[in-house]
C-alpha cells in the first residue's frame, strides 16, 4: 500500500519552528511550534515503547487538558500504536458510572495501556484486575524516559485510532478510523471545505476525545499548517464568555461549536465592550441538527462586535465517516428551508405526518469525491424533498467497528453508511431533521421529536436546548412526553405553555409535561439528547423529577 501522508507529514513538521499551538486554562497561556509538538510526541511515544508496547497496541487516553492530551496522541501515530480517546469524569458524582463506562471500552478495545491525569490514574489502578489486556495504567510523568522510538511507513488501510461513537441512541462502539479515512477527511475539510491557509488562527474549546476537536482542530489543521488555540472545555463550560474573548485576543479565524455552545456564549456573556470579532470568517455547526433559534441568537448578540453573518457554516459529519460530509457554501449566510407536510403512507421518518411547516437548516453540499442519498424504508434512494435515512459514501468512510462485526455488517454496507440520521436533499443540499431511532410513535404514526422539543424550548422558564421529547406506552395508545429543565417561573404556567406551544407549532397534543433540575437530563459526551435514556428514566421514575403533571389538569 501506498505510505500514508500523515506519517510523512509529521516527520515533515518534525523540523519546523512555525507557531503550532497555544494553550489557555486557566488564565495561563502555552504556546509550542511544531518542532517542539513533535519533540515531545517522540519523548512519550519512547517511553510507551519501552514499556513494552508495539505497533497495533492500542492506548487509552484519559487527559482533561489539550497540552497532555494532543502530544500524547501524536505520540501514538508517530509509534504506530492505536489511540484509544476516552471522555474524563467532570464530576466526583459520575466517577463509579463513569468508571464502568470506561472499563467496557478498555476491554472493546483491548487496550495495554492507559494513560490518565494523576488522579484518575490512581482511581482506576484496579481497572488492571477488570480487563485482561490492561498492562499498566500510569500518569504522563510516570512514563519512562529514553529508549528507542522505532517509525514505520503507514498503510492507508492502517487503523490510527479507535473514535467511540458518543451512543445517543445505543452504547458506544468504537469506529475504526484508518490512515486513509482521515487523511482524506483532514484533506477535505482544509482544503476543499474551509479552503484554510496557515495564515489563518482556528479557536476551539472542544473536548479532544470527540471527534470534532480531535480530527477538527488537532489533526486537519496540520495539513495546512493552520495554528490553533486550545481552551480548556471545563473554563467554557463554566464562563462561555471566554470563548469570544479567546476569538478577539487571537484574532481568529475558524471557530466550531454545537448548539449549545453558541446558546450558552450568547446567554452568558455580559458585555460585548472591547470584542472585534471581524476577523472571523467561518464559525461552523454539525454535530447535531442545528437549531436556528441558537445561531440566530449568537450572531444577533455580536453583531455589534463587527461579527458576519455569512460567516456561519452548517456542516454535518459523524464518526462512521470520520467527521464531516457536507459544509454549505462559504459567504452564504445561514439557509432554513419549509418542509410541507405530505400525508404518505409508508415514510418511514414520519416528518411528513406533522400538520404545520418544520423549519430544517441546509446543511449544504457533500465534500468532493463523497456522495450523501437518502434510503426509503425499502433501502431505495428516494427523490428530492423526501425524508429518509442518510447514507454516505466516499473515501472518509472508515473501516468498521471494532471488536464488533454484526453492526459492522447492519451499518457498513456497500462502501457506504447507513447513518441512523433522517433527512432529505433539495436542490443537492442535505437537510438533517432527527435521529431514526428516536422517531416517535403516537397513534401509529412517526412523528420527528426536534420540532417539539423546539417549540417547547421556546417557553419562558424552560432551558433551551435542554428539552427531550419521547413516546410512552398509555392505555389506549402512545402518549406524547415532555420532559423539560426547569430554570425559573411558575410551574403550572410553565407547564401549561408547552402544551399550548407545541399544540400551536407542531399539531400535536402533550400527554405530559415532566419538569426537572437543570442538568438532570441524559446526554452524550459531546452533548447531544439522549432521548432513549431519558425515557427508560423516566419510566424507572428516576428522571431528577420536580413535579409531574399531566396535559388535562395542566389546561384545565
Amino acid at each position: 500500500m501506498q505510505a500514508n501522508d500523515f506519517s510523512r507529514l509529521l516527520e515533515q513538521l518534525a523540523s519546523s519552528e512555525r507557531d503550532a499551538h497555544r494553550y489557555r486554562s486557566d488564565g495561563s497561556v502555552a504556546e509550542l511550534s511544531y518542532g517542539e509538538l513533535i519533540a515531545e510526541a517522540d519523548r512519550l511515544a519512547r517511553g510507551m515503547h519501552r514499556l513494552g508496547l508495539v505497533r497495533g497496541d492500542r492506548v487509552g487516553l484519559v487527559l482533561h487538558g489539550a497540552r497532555d492530551f494532543i502530544p500524547a496522541f501524536l505520540g501514538c501515530v508517530r509509534a504506530g500504536f492505536i489511540a484509544v480517546p476516552l471522555y474524563p469524569p467532570l464530576t466526583l458524582g459520575q466517577l463509579p458510572s463513569w468508571a464502568k463506562v470506561t472499563e467496557r471500552m478498555l476491554a472493546t478495545a483491548g487496550a495495554s495501556l492507559l494513560l490518565a491525569d494523576p488522579p484518575v490514574a490512581y482511581t482506576l489502578r484496579s481497572l488492571r484486575d477488570q480487563v485482561p489486556s490492561l498492562r499498566e495504567v500510569l500518569s504522563i510523568a510516570e512514563l519512562p524516559e529514553g529508549g528507542e522510538l522505532p517509525l514505520y511507513p503507514a498503510s492507508d488501510d492502517q487503523v490510527v485510532f479507535l473514535q467511540f461513537t458518543s451512543g445517543s441512541t445505543s452504547a458506544p462502539r468504537g469506529v475504526r478510523v484508518t490512515h486513509g479515512s482521515l487523511w482524506a477527511n483532514a484533506h477535505a475539510i482544509m482544503v476543499d471545505g474551509l479552503h484554510a491557509s496557515s495564515d489563518d488562527r482556528g479557536v476551539s474549546w472542544l473536548p479532544l476525545y470527540h471527534d470534532m476537536g480531535l480530527i477538527g482542530f488537532v489533526m486537519s489543521p496540520l495539513v495546512t499548517r493552520t495554528p490553533i488555540t486550545f481552551i480548556s472545555t471545563l473554563d467554557f463550560l463554566k464562563r462561555p464568555e471566554v470563548w469570544v474573548r479567546t476569538l478577539s485576543e487571537d484574532r481568529a479565524t475558524i471557530s466550531f461549536a454545537p448548539n449549545f455552545g453558541y446558546a450558552l456564549a450568547a446567554r452568558r456573556t455580559k458585555s460585548t465592550e472591547g470584542l472585534d470579532l471581524s476577523a472571523m470568517r467561518v464559525l461552523g455547526c454539525g454535530a447535531e441538527p442545528i437549531q436556528p433559534e441558537a445561531i440566530e441568537s449568537f450572531f444577533e448578540r455580536f453583531s455589534d462586535a463587527g461579527l458576519k453573518r455569512t460567516s456561519f457554516l452548517a456542516c454535518y459529519g459523524l464518526a462512521e465517516t470520520t467527521l464531516a460530509v457536507t459544509f454549505a457554501s462559504m459567504e452564504e449566510q445561514l439557509k432554513v428551508d419549509q418542509l410541507e407536510p405530505e400525508r404518505t403512507d409508508g415514510d418511514i421518518s414520519g416528518i411528513h405526518r406533522l400538520d404545520h411547516p418544520v423549519s430544517v437548516v441546509s446543511c449544504g453540499r457533500p465534500l468532493p469525491r463523497h456522495q450523501v442519498s437518502i434510503l426509503g424504508a425499502d433501502g431505495k434512494p428516494l427523490p428530492e424533498r423526501q425524508v429518509g435515512e442518510v447514507f454516505v459514501e466516499g473515501p472518509s468512510v472508515a473501516d468498521g467497528y471494532w471488536q464488533d462485526e454484526k453492526a459492522t455488517e447492519r451499518v457498513f454496507v456497500d462502501g457506504g453508511v447507513k447513518t441512523g440520521d433522517l433527512g432529505y436533499l433539495s436542490h443537492g443540499e442535505l437537510h438533517v431533521v432527527g435521529r431514526l431511532k428516536d422517531t416517535i410513535i403516537v397513534r401509529g404514526r412517526n412523528y420527528d421529536p426536534t420540532p417539539i422539543e423546539v417549540a417547547a424550548g421556546r417557553v419562558e422558564g424552560v432551558r433551551t436546548g435542554n428539552v427531550a421529547a419521547f413516546s410512552a406506552a398509555g392505555d389506549l395508545t402512545e402518549r406524547l412526553v415532555v420532559a423539560a429543565e426547569y430554570r425559573e417561573g411558575d410551574p403550572d404556567t410553565i407547564e401549561a405553555e408547552v402544551i399550548r406551544a407545541v399544540r400551536r407549532d407542531v399539531g400535536l397534543t402533550v400527554s405530559e409535561v415532566v419538569l426537572i433540575e437543570a442538568g438532570s437530563l441524559p446526554k452524550t459526551t459531546s452533548g447531544k439528547l439522549q432521548r432513549s435514556a431519558a425515557r427508560d428514566q423516566y419510566l424507572e421514575g428516576t428522571l431528577g423529577l420536580l413535579r409531574r403533571r399531566t396535559a388535562a389538569s395542566a389546561v384545565a
